[in-house]
Order: structure tokens, then sequence, then C-alpha cells
């Protein structure tokens, strides 16, 4: 019963951050012509060249890169991210359809504030509860499988792209700015949401399959530290895996573990502030991290 609930919890409060991101789009990103990235904005310039709705749009890419998905990572992601593939464009159609829907605020600055605000909070729901809108993440998550390129750096990277593109049928330099503002807005509200308030995340993990977890967390360019410890009740000899991660890593670093362990004993607390090497790397020291620990 605990299972079931738990999981009509979760997509429902998956549910909830695609409607809410869907309706800061619709309302106050897309009707004030500010530009944005990801399948949104892929679905923005589908409606420039092509005249179909940015919904129709946003709805194809996501079902093409479902499919991608569906091939390289295979059918459990796939599965994952279906909800999101689906009920995001649905929303989108549904908040366009209303006719008042773009008539909140004429006003350029509070549609951007607004927009980046809500939209951050709803795909903040959406990473806590370890699910996506599928998009442009997948071709992220596929170069981290196979190169083992840092999620981050391809995701901003073809933000960016997209960004870029828009600018051929930008009415001014204007919603350009406003389109990088409302991009880190909703960054940077949806590490909120799901950090509540912290820099990161940090991990303790006690198990006895450690070295599984450490070559599995390895591979995922997770970095992590073995800590020789001792247990308080029976004093046995222990190793305790630590390690940091950002909010929209957690859920797959947690998936890992337990996939590895389903009893492994792990505390997660929110810390303020991470720099150095291990959290923030380039593809060439993540390689010689791997190598170093595959030692």
């Amino acid at each position: 019963m605990k299972t079931l609930t738990d999981f009509f919890l979760k997509y429902a409060m998956v549910l909830a951050g695609l409607a809410i991101t869907a309706f800061g789009v619709v309302a106050f990103v897309l009707s004030n012509d500010i530009m944005i990235g990801s399948t949104t904005g892929l679905g923005r310039i589908a409606e420039h060249f092509l005249g179909i709705p940015v919904s129709a749009g946003v709805a194809v890419v996501n079902g093409a890169l479902f499919v991608l998905a569906l091939v390289v990572l295979g059918k459990k992601f796939a599965a994952s991210i279906i909800v999101g593939t689906i009920a995001y464009p649905a929303f989108m159609g549904i908040f366009e359809s209303m006719e008042n829907i773009g008539s909140l605020t004429q006003d350029p600055i509070i549609a951007t504030v607004y927009g980046g605000v809500i939209c951050g909070i709803g795909m903040g729901l959406i990473i806590k509860s370890g699910a996506s809108t599928g998009g442009t993440d997948v071709i992220a998550i596929i170069l981290n499988k196979k190169f083992g390129w840092p999620l981050s750096i391809p995701m901003y990277g073809i933000d960016g792209l997209i960004l870029i593109s828009q600018v051929i049928f930008a009415p001014s330099a204007e919603v350009i700015l406003l389109g990088i503002i409302v991009t880190f807005l909703y960054s940077m509200i949806a590490e909120k949401v799901v950090l509540m308030g912290g820099g990161a995340l940090q991990l303790f993990v006690i198990s006895k399959k450690h070295e599984e977890i450490r070559q599995r967390l390895a591979s995922m360019i997770v970095g992590n530290t073995i800590l020789h410890g001792q247990s308080g009740y029976q004093a046995e000899a222990t190793d305790v895996i630590m390690c940091v991660t950002n909010g929209r890593e957690l859920h797959g670093v947690q998936a890992a573990i337990l996939d590895i362990d389903p009893e492994a004993f792990i505390t997660i607390s929110a810390v303020k502030e991470v720099k150095g090497r291990g959290y923030s790397f380039d593809h060439g020291l993540a390689k010689q991290m791997r190598k170093e620990q595959g030692k």
C-alpha cells in the first residue's frame, strides 16, 4: 500500500510540476515573445517557420527524443520520461487554447521575472520527483553515458544553441537578453526547490557492497571518497562512501546505490557551497579521475 501511495504522490507532483512549468511558459514567456531554450525553444522555431503551435512543435521534438532514448538508453529510462514527454506539450496545448492567458501582463520585465520563477518552481518539483520533461536532457544523458561528459556541459550548451538560433527572428535585442535572464532564473529557482536552499547535496553511504557502489558512481562521473570507519554497535570495520552531487543528478545517484544494495544506509544533507576537484571538472580531468579510481 505504501509503495502504491508513494507512486501516486510522486506522479501527482510530477504532473503538478509539468502543469506549473507549462503555465509559466505560455502565460508569461511565449505571450511576450521572450526567447527560451530546451524543446520549448525548438517549438518556437517550428512555430515561426512552419506556422504550427508551439505545443505541437514541442510534442514532435519530444516524441523524436523519446524514440532516441528508447533505442540508445533502453526501455527503463524511456519509461521514466514518458509522462513528461506526453503531459508537458499537452498542458501547453491546454493553456494555449485559453483566450486571455497572455493578458496577465504586457510588461516584459514582469513577464521575465514571473515566467522564470514559475517555470523554476515547476521544474524543481519535476526534478525533485526524479522525473523529466523529456526534451533535450535526453541528449545530455546520452553524451554522459557514451563519452563520460558531465551532464551540465551539454545541457547548458544545447540550451545556448537553441537560444542563439532564435536570434534570426527575434523582434528586438531586448527579448534575447530577457530570454537569457529567464534561463538563469528558472535554473536557479529549480535548484533551490530541489535543494531546499542549499548549494549541493552531500551523501554518506554505508553498505557491505561499497566497492560495487564506488565503481558505479565512478562510471557516472560522480566523484566520491572512501572513509574508513567502525560501526558503533558491533565495532566492526566498515567503509563509508562520501560524495557530493547536485539536485538534477540526485535521483540517479540514489537509484544507482539502491539498485546495488537496497539495504544501503544513506544520509543526505544540503551543503551551502562546494568547490574543487571531484565536483566541478572538465572532461579530461573526469577521465583522469575515472582512471585513478579504477586502480
